[in-house]
């Protein structure tokens, strides 16, 4: 695994998690993120598998630090998702509630149209502004 402790690491930084805040996604103690970080310690399958997931990346990043065709920046959804991402960056929002997968699951059919109904009003009224 080399390199992986480095590209945890770049992972982390990048989208501003302190170790403690990884620990805590995975449900560890504080201080085994960072023996993967300093390749101390392998992480499990499963481990991997989360922060795959974490950090919006293939397990074949994570393990060998090659990129899959299925999730680069080449991927118009992924483009899209990240420049939302930013967006709410610029306004100062570093997480965006809805960007919380885990609370989707909670969600039915009307309550994800109730959603975009919203959206839609919210919208409209920023074009009446311009």
């Amino acid at each position: 695994m080399d390199g992986f402790g480095r590209r945890l690491e770049n992972l982390r930084e990048k989208h501003g998690y302190s170790k403690k805040e990884i620990s805590s996604k995975l449900g560890f103690h504080d201080n085994t993120y960072g023996q993967y970080e300093r390749e101390e310690r392998r992480p499990a399958l499963e481990t991997i598998m989360e922060l795959a997931e974490i950090y919006h990346v293939d397990i074949d990043y994570l393990i060998q630090g090659e990129k899959s065709d299925n999730r680069t920046s080449d991927n118009p959804n992924v483009a899209k998702i990240e420049q939302l991402i930013n967006y709410f960056k610029n306004a100062g929002i570093e997480e965006p509630y809805f960007l919380q997968l885990e609370k989707w699951a909670k969600l039915d059919e009307k309550d994800l149209r109730e959603i975009t109904n919203h959206f839609e009003w919210i919208v409209h009224r920023a074009s009446l502004r311009d």
